[in-house]
């Protein structure tokens, strides 16, 4: 039974039960414009109401086989009545999606017009794959097609380890009974599977114009000599890909051999000791994020071990999510040569009992920085935190150097910012090292319904967290912050 539509896809209509009806002067209207402005209105909608068109007009009948861009979404066939949802299959969904895909694919179009985007997202589930993989190997033998994009779900809330394992030997029959549609592929994106020790290689070997791949709970079968859980190797130095996404993973590490067009990484939750990534060469990365909640087996690492060849960066996002900080504070010398190019930093979701002063490494360490982005976390429902959570300290940095000055930092954004005299000083201290300061933004932390149940409906201690709102206490607030200081830094206050 399918309780629940996948989670990143909007709730359209069913395409195979049309219940809207259009007036004939309205349709008469619409149906005397020239097929390319139709097709043109056509590529902008969900497949639905595409279906729907098509349905109700003969006019309109021929037209979803010349459509140059498809997004054919599972949850697009997955009854909108939740009764009925609740009861029905992966079979009968995928059934009729792949009768969907099948007539939209292989149905020759008038004009013999190439599909230019194609996005497909549908369950792993047997014996329907193979059925969808040969009809998008027959679209891509035109040679026209720009984008390919599989959203591959798992047939089950949920599955345990057994599952994953099986969900992942049918991807990979998959992938070995369908080359044409694999060797096109641009993007992929792929839930809850347990792959071989060399699938990843395999897939990404022979995915030459692979551009983004994202793998979310995901892992690899155990180590069976040592039984531990394997490091991801992505070594493609012919490989096309330009972004990857690591969510919730069990892999113990992510090795980046070579990635020589990689640009943007993203990490999160991982599970091995740190650091959790290593990069060898990745000449055109710009852009990495890394998000987590500390574990109690994880150490802080530094920077400078992780990112050691990393030294295109030119955007660094970190969130802590509200638990120890993961990251060590270290001499910014050791970091300048991968900083060098650095413009936009965000650390956030920082603890609010921490101290602030051992982000100025970062800013140490990034000569050419223009806008610095941090955010400060006061949750009592402690939302982020486990059973397995390492156990929140303060990281302390008293090593700026005397002379230190930061001539390019533009923009400084505290978000949850309070009255509070720890944070005064740390914004006079920014103010004053920053000679070229222009801007300083100070938000207001977003509500949390969590923080506001515990309190009755009531946001938590607004005794000792008070954001300000009296226009004469900002003002004092703003004058506090450059009294002394000569400044032209404008300052604004929510």
């Amino acid at each position: 039974m399918m309780n629940d539509r996948p989670s990143h896809s909007s709730a359209p209509m069913s395409p195979i039960s049309p219940t809207c009806q259009t007036s004939n002067q309205d349709e008469d209207r619409i149906s005397v414009l020239p097929d390319h402005i139709l097709l043109a209105i056509l590529n902008r909608v969900d497949l639905p109401i595409v279906i729907q068109a098509s349905t109700l007009s003969k006019r309109w009948a021929h037209l979803p086989h010349s459509l140059t861009q498809l997004l054919i979404d599972v949850s697009h066939f997955l009854p909108r009545d939740k009764n009925k949802r609740e009861n029905c299959t992966v079979d009968q969904i995928m059934t009729t999606y792949t009768g969907v895909v099948r007539r939209l694919l292989l149905s020759s179009s008038p004009d013999n017009r190439a599909i230019e985007r194609l996005q497909l997202s549908f369950y792993l589930a047997d014996p329907y794959l193979h059925s969808i993989g040969h009809a998008v190997g027959n679209v891509m033998e035109r040679g026209s097609t720009k984008s390919l994009q599989f959203t591959i779900w798992a047939d089950t809330h949920h599955p345990s380890y057994e599952h994953c394992v099986l969900l992942g030997q049918r991807f990979m029959s998959f992938f070995q009974a369908c080359p044409s549609a694999f060797r096109w592929l641009t993007s992929l994106i792929l839930q809850n599977l347990t792959f071989g020790d060399s699938d990843i290689s395999k897939i990404l070997n022979i995915c030459t114009k692979l551009e983004f791949l994202s793998l979310t709970y995901c892992d690899s079968v155990i180590d069976r000599v040592t039984g531990d859980d394997v490091v991801l190797t992505i070594d493609v130095p012919r490989s096309a890909l330009v972004a990857v996404e690591i969510i919730t993973c069990g892999y113990a590490g992510v090795d980046l051999i070579q990635a020589p067009k990689l640009q943007r990484l993203v990490c999160a939750n991982w599970i091995g000791v740190n650091p959790p990534l290593r990069f060898g060469n990745v000449p055109h990365l710009h852009s990495i994020t890394l998000r987590h909640a500390a574990l109690h087996w994880q150490r802080p690492f530094l920077l400078s071990h992780c990112l050691s060849n990393a030294t295109s960066l030119s955007i660094m996002y970190l969130n802590f999510a509200d638990q120890m900080i993961w990251i060590e504070p270290e001499d910014p010398k050791h970091l300048s040569p991968i900083f060098s190019h650095l413009r936009d930093v965000y650390l956030y979701n920082i603890f609010y009992e921490c101290d602030l002063n051992w982000t100025m490494f970062v800013l140490e360490a990034a000569p050419s920085l223009s806008n610095f982005y941090l955010k400060l976390s006061r949750h009592p429902c402690e939302r982020s935190r486990c059973e397995d959570s390492a156990k929140k300290v303060n990281v302390p940095w008293d090593q700026t150097s005397p002379d230190f000055k930061h001539h390019w930092l533009s923009l400084l954004e505290i978000v949850g910012f309070v009255v509070d005299e720890k944070l005064t000083k740390y914004i006079r201290l920014v103010i004053e090292l920053a000679v070229g300061l222009k801007r300083i933004r100070l938000l207001d932390q977003e509500p949390c319904a969590r923080c506001n149940a515990m309190n009755n409906g009531q946001p938590p201690s607004p005794t000792r967290w008070r954001f300000p709102v009296e226009e004469e206490e900002k003002n004092t607030i703003r004058q506090q912050l450059v009294d002394g200081l000569s400044s032209p830094v404008e300052i604004s206050i929510g």
